[in-house]
């Protein structure tokens, strides 16, 4: 019953909140951030600023899907915003995922231990979410938002 009580700007602005403390607590260390080698450049980001531009990002989708569900006359397609969802929403949970189950995913090889794959692995995975976000997310919540503004009266629910 109350599973079909939450909605998604619910979700976003839950996970909004969570970047946010997660991010703050895990900028105290300052040897972390994302390392982005592309040729002979790295790109270095320290975790604040992904925090502040996550917890951005989904607050303002938490936003704008509540906007969306009080504007009289306006609704936004069903599947498209469960594939939105999902696809911010699992990928903040597969990113932790891989954070919390670090421990038993790699196993640091003695005969070299400056080589760490689990900064390898998680940047790896920052990045490929990042890109999935970027390229598919956002562009169905965009469709999603024109389609509920040019669309008609909001229907019945019967």
């Amino acid at each position: 019953m109350i599973l079909k009580k939450i909605k998604a700007h619910h979700l976003f602005l839950i996970v909004s909140i969570l970047i946010l403390l997660i991010g703050m607590h895990r900028s105290n260390d300052p040897n972390s951030g994302l390392d982005i080698n592309i040729h002979s450049t790295y790109l270095v980001i320290s975790n604040y600023d992904c925090t502040l531009v996550l917890f951005t990002t989904y607050f303002l989708t938490g936003l704008l899907y509540l906007l969306f569900e009080k504007l009289p006359q306006k609704q936004l397609i069903k599947p498209l915003t469960i594939i939105h969802s999902t696809i911010l929403i699992g990928s903040f949970i597969s990113y932790w995922l891989i954070i919390f189950l670090d421990d038993k995913l790699f196993v640091i090889d003695p005969n070299f231990p400056l080589l760490n794959y689990k900064d390898q692995v998680i940047n790896i995975t920052l990045v490929l979410e990042s890109l999935i976000i970027t390229f598919m997310g956002m562009p169905i919540f965009i469709i999603n938002l024109l389609i509920g503004l040019l669309r008609g009266t909001k229907r019945n629910k019967t």
